[in-house]
């Protein structure tokens, strides 16, 4: 099985093809099943019935690397929540394809999303995504903290993660924060597309080493 890229409309997605002997091995089993995420919010179950010889199928993962970025950001910018699942699914496919282990902690309670490390017997870091498509002052802003039960909001610290990753979702920019560097910050303002007379957090941009040497 091999990631491609397949022209899709104005776009393209990234496609996980099956080879020749896959594609044998799942005829004989009278049906083979396949998934598409056609949009960021839904998961579409297909089948893909007896595949003709030669077909290539597999499942289809929305990259915000290859479509149309402004197309998708319009269609939900006006909810935080599924636009944050989609920030949080391309962190997914990101790490995974630059050859990083990425494991996904059980349930909602815990306080980041991902578990990840650069190789067998690595340290293991507590990885929480933050997805922002909200300009301020020139800058996109992502606000370092976490909801509590009780206590309202409150900053994340060593305690709750290792790294803070703040995904610019119009430009599709990524910044890998150690926490202890966020310190006291109540906000982080990035400039990925424009120049600033303090472009603080611009060193962390795109610095995947910051999650171990692979």
């Amino acid at each position: 099985m091999r990631l491609v890229i397949e022209k899709s409309g104005s776009g393209a997605r990234w496609v996980l093809v099956k080879s020749e002997e896959e594609v044998a091995n799942a005829r004989s089993q009278d049906r083979a099943e396949s998934f598409c995420v056609n949009d960021p919010g839904s998961l579409e179950m297909t089948s893909a019935g007896n595949a003709s010889e030669g077909s290539e199928y597999g499942a289809a993962i929305v990259s915000l690397e290859a479509v149309a970025d402004e197309e998708w950001w319009n269609r939900l910018k006006g909810d935080p929540k599924r636009a944050g699942e989609v920030s949080q699914a391309a962190f997914l496919l990101k790490a995974r394809k630059l050859g990083f282990g990425v494991a996904i902690p059980w349930g909602d309670s815990e306080s980041n999303d991902f578990i990840v490390w650069a190789k067998r017997g690595a340290e293991m870091l507590r990885v929480q995504v933050k997805g922002t498509g909200r300009l301020h002052r020139r800058g996109y802003e992502v606000q370092p903290v976490h909801s509590t039960r009780g206590q309202g909001k409150k900053r994340y610290t060593k305690k709750d993660i290792d790294v803070l990753v703040a995904h610019v979702q119009p430009v599709d920019a990524w910044y890998l924060i150690p926490i202890e560097t966020v310190g006291r910050a109540k906000s982080l303002r990035f400039y990925p597309d424009i120049k600033s007379r303090r472009p603080k957090w611009e060193q962390w941009r795109e610095k995947w080493e910051v999650l171990g040497e692979r």
